[in-house]
C-alpha cells in the first residue's frame, strides 16, 4: 500500500458511518441514531495500525463541520428543539476513540492522569449542588475534552511519518476552512440563513438568534474600530478565531515544508483569517506564542526547561499588563470579560469550596446580567472557580503544568528542544490556561482541540524516520 495516496478502508467506513448517522439523526431529531453511528465509527477507526494521522484529522474535521451538519440537515428536516444534544457528536467521537484505544492498551497511563483523577474527584464532589443535567454534561465535557484530545493526538503522532502527514492535512483543512469562511463572509446573513444558522443557535440553547439577521456576536470593536466578524462553517466568530490562531501558529512551526517563503505566505493567509474573525481570544493566544518565540530567540540558542518556564511566566506577566491596559482604554464589548474577572473572584474568595457544577454564569438565565457577570459568565477560569472553588482552579492549573512538563521534558531528554516546533508547543498549555481567564470559550472543543492538535508530535520518536526528507510528501 502506497504511503502517498491510499486511505485505509477502515477510515472510509468510519467516516461514512459517522457523517451518515449524524446527518440522519439531525434530520429526524433522533439522537440515538447518531450516538450508535459515532460509537461504531470510533471502533472502526481505532483498529487501523498504520496511517494514524487519519484518526487525528477525522476528529478535527468533524469539529469543523459539526454546526454545518446541524444547520443544513436541521433545516432540511425542520428540526429545532430536538438538536440540543446533536452538537455533542464530535466530542463523543473523540471520547469513544479514547476509550477504545485505552481498552486496547494502545494508550498508556502517564503522569497527566494523576491531576486529572484529582480533577475528576472535585467534579464529582461539585455535582452535589449541580445544575441541570444538560449543563452539567457540557461542563464535564469542557473539563475533560483537552485531556482526551491530548492523549489521542499524542498516540497518533508517535510515528514521525504520521505526524508530518497530519501536519499537511491540518493546514490543508485550514485553507479549506478559510475559503468557505470567506464565501460566507461575502454572502452574509442570506447565505447563513440557507445553511440553517437559526437551527444551529437553537441547538446551542439560543432560540431566536439568527432568524432575521446575524447574531450580535458577529460584530465587535478592536481598539475602538467596529468590525463585522467572519464566522465560517463554525457559525461562530469567537471559536473560529481559536481555529485560525492554531492554523496560524501551525503554519509557522509544523514540519510541512522547509521552504521559509511558503511558511511565511501561509501564515499571512491564516493571520488575515484570524483578524477577520475579530476574536480577541485567538489573537491573544497567537500574539503570546509569537512573543514567547521571540523571547526564546533573543535569549540565546540553548533552550532548557527552566528557560521555557521563565519565558512562560514573563509572557503571562506582559500579557496580563497589556490586558489591563486594553480593559482601561479600549474594552468596548470586551468590558464584560474584565468585570467578570474582578466580580467573580470576590465571590470565589467568599465561597472557596465552590457553588456546584453548572451553577452561575450563563447556566442560569433567570438571574440578572450583573449576577451572571459576578458568577463567571464571561470567563472560563472564573466560571470554573465559581463552580469548583479554588481547589478546582488549582488542580486544573496543575493539569496544564503537568502537560507542559511532559511535552518539554520528553523533547529535552531526546535532545531536540532547540527545534522551534518542540519549544513552541511547550508554551501552548499555559498560554491557553492564561487566556481562559479572559475568554469564556477557551475550553470548548471547537476552541481547544485545534491547539491540542498542534501538540501531536510532542512524543514522536526522533529516530523512526532518521535520514528521510518529508518536506515534499503529498497528503
Amino acid at each position: 500500500m502506497s504511503k502517498k495516496s491510499n486511505i485505509p478502508i477502515l477510515v472510509i467506513i468510519a467516516n461514512l458511518l459517522l457523517y451518515g448517522t449524524f446527518s440522519i439523526a439531525v434530520v429526524y431529531g433522533t439522537f440515538s441514531i447518531g450516538l450508535l453511528g459515532t460509537f461504531l465509527a470510533a471502533i472502526f477507526i481505532t483498529n487501523i495500525e498504520t496511517f494514524k494521522s487519519y484518526i487525528s484529522i477525522s476528529i478535527v474535521i468533524v469539529l469543523c463541520l459539526q454546526n454545518f451538519v446541524v444547520g443544513v440537515f436541521g433545516r432540511l428536516g425542520g428540526q429545532s428543539s430536538s438538536l440540543s444534544f446533536m452538537t455533542q457528536i464530535p466530542f463523543l467521537f473523540l471520547a469513544f476513540i479514547f476509550l477504545s484505544l485505552f481498552i486496547q492498551k494502545k494508550i498508556k497511563i502517564d503522569k497527566l492522569y494523576k491531576p486529572m483523577f484529582l480533577l475528576a474527584l472535585v467534579i464529582l464532589f461539585a455535582t452535589r449542588n449541580g445544575g441541570g443535567i444538560s449543563n452539567i454534561l457540557v461542563q464535564v465535557r469542557n473539563l475533560t475534552v483537552f485531556f482526551l484530545a491530548f492523549e489521542v493526538f499524542s498516540y497518533c503522532g508517535k510515528n514521525e511519518y504520521d505526524f508530518k502527514k497530519f501536519s499537511k492535512q491540518f493546514l490543508s483543512l485550514g485553507i479549506f476552512m478559510f475559503i468557505m469562511a470567506f464565501i460566507l463572509y461575502i454572502g452574509g446573513f442570506s447565505l447563513y440563513e440557507k445553511l440553517g444558522i437559526a437551527n444551529v443557535y437553537t441547538a446551542k440553547g439560543l432560540p431566536g438568534e439568527g432568524v432575521y439577521f446575524l447574531p450580535p456576536r458577529f460584530t465587535t470593536e478592536i481598539f475602538d474600530i467596529p468590525i463585522t466578524r467572519m464566522g465560517g462553517l463554525y457559525y461562530e466568530p469567537v471559536t473560529l478565531s481559536y481555529f485560525f490562531s492554531a492554523e496560524f501558529i501551525g503554519a509557522i512551526i509544523l514540519p510541512w515544508t522547509k521552504n521559509i517563503s511558503k511558511k511565511i505566505g501561509l501564515s499571512v493567509i491564516f493571520g488575515i483569517a484570524l483578524l477577520l474573525t475579530g476574536g480577541k481570544g485567538g489573537m491573544l493566544i497567537a500574539a503570546a506564542l509569537i512573543f514567547a518565540y521571540i523571547c526564546t530567540k533573543i535569549g540565546g540558542s540553548n533552550v532548557t526547561p527552566i528557560k521555557i518556564w521563565i519565558i512562560t511566566i514573563f509572557t503571562v506577566f506582559i500579557f496580563t499588563i497589556f490586558s489591563k491596559f486594553y480593559a482601561s482604554n479600549y474594552a468596548g464589548p470586551a468590558g464584560a470579560h474584565f468585570t467578570t474577572i474582578t466580580d467573580t473572584w470576590s465571590v470565589i474568595k467568599q465561597s472557596p469550596l465552590g457553588h456546584g457544577l453548572a451553577q452561575g454564569g450563563f447556566n442560569d438565565s433567570d438571574v440578572s446580567f450583573d449576577n451572571q457577570m459576578a458568577t463567571g459568565a464571561e470567563s472560563a477560569l472564573m466560571s470554573i472557580g465559581y463552580q469548583l472553588g479554588i481547589l478546582g482552579m488549582g488542580i486544573l492549573g496543575l493539569v496544564f503544568v503537568t502537560m507542559t512538563n511532559q511535552v518539554m521534558r520528553f523533547s529535552y531528554r531526546v535532545n531536540r528542544l532547540s527545534n522551534s516546533y518542540y519549544y513552541m508547543i511547550a508554551f501552548i498549555p499555559i498560554v491557553l490556561f492564561g487566556t481562559s481567564v479572559f475568554q469564556l470559550n477557551t475550553f470548548a472543543p471547537q476552541a481547544i482541540i485545534p491547539f491540542m492538535a498542534l501538540l501531536s508530535g510532542a512524543f514522536t520518536t526522533p529516530n523512526n524516520s532518521q535520514g528521510k526528507d518529508f518536506s515534499n510528501m503529498t497528503v
